[in-house]
């Protein structure tokens, strides 16, 4: 069966990175899930943004932690787009995509805290996980037991104590680099019940990575080419 084919921060090449729009490309090409990044305002709102500072991804200048949520969604994020919220991206994807969030920024705890009730208000539990260290999983899972995790843990993460960890910590998804992902990996993750999704696939699949990927039974890939990807579905 092919892997699920997740478009990292979107179909960018439709539309600029984390956005709604770049989310609506992507589940108009009927990818499977979308990956994106979560940051605080100044004002406690969870918001989806890459990098720490607006100042690459918009026309504002500083970091997204020293904006309010007003101030932020006046920017320009490409293309006349707005910063989008978390909430709104559950709302508009959250029935029809898998979301895969990494949570950034210094302050974990609060952020933590924020997406795991955004997650609970939109009743999206089944279809939302949280890609974290060790430390800021702990403080998500103490919250909501029943959240999703897919653990971030140190490298090398292609090996059965990394596996083991993934287990006790009560994390159903692991997520590493593809060059680094066998069949050997695959199966023993799957005999923990653990989903194997493999990461950094910049590359077109017609570099022959795709038939090397598929032959792992992998469950997802993370990729910047998500409609090259869903060919081969």
């Amino acid at each position: 069966m092919p892997p699920q084919v997740f478009a990292h921060r979107g179909h960018c090449a439709e539309a600029p990175e984390n956005t709604l729009s770049s989310f609506r490309a992507a589940e108009r090409l009927n990818a499977d899930g979308i990956e994106l990044d979560v940051h605080l305002t100044r004002d406690g709102h969870p918001v989806v943004l890459h990098d720490t500072k607006v100042d690459r991804t918009t026309n504002g200048t500083g970091p997204v932690a020293g904006l309010t949520l007003t101030e932020l969604q006046v920017l320009d994020a490409g293309a006349g787009e707005r910063v989008p919220t978390l909430g709104e991206t559950f709302q508009n994807l959250g029935k029809t995509l898998r979301i895969n969030i990494e949570l950034k920024g210094a302050d974990k705890a609060t952020i933590v805290a924020a997406v795991v009730a955004e997650i609970l208000e939109y009743n999206m539990l089944d279809r939302a996980y949280i890609a974290t260290d060790e430390a800021t999983w702990l403080q998500a899972h103490a919250l909501e037991p029943r959240l999703t995790g897919c653990y971030l843990g140190p490298h090398p993460r292609n090996t059965k104590a990394f596996l083991e960890k993934t287990q006790a910590l009560a994390c159903r998804i692991v997520q590493l680099d593809w060059r680094i992902v066998d069949g050997h990996f695959v199966d023993m993750a799957h005999c923990l019940n653990i989903e194997v999704h493999a990461m950094d696939l910049k590359t077109n699949h017609e570099d022959r990575i795709y038939d090397t990927i598929f032959a792992t039974d992998i469950d997802a890939v993370l990729t910047d080419y998500p409609q090259s990807w869903l060919c081969g579905k």
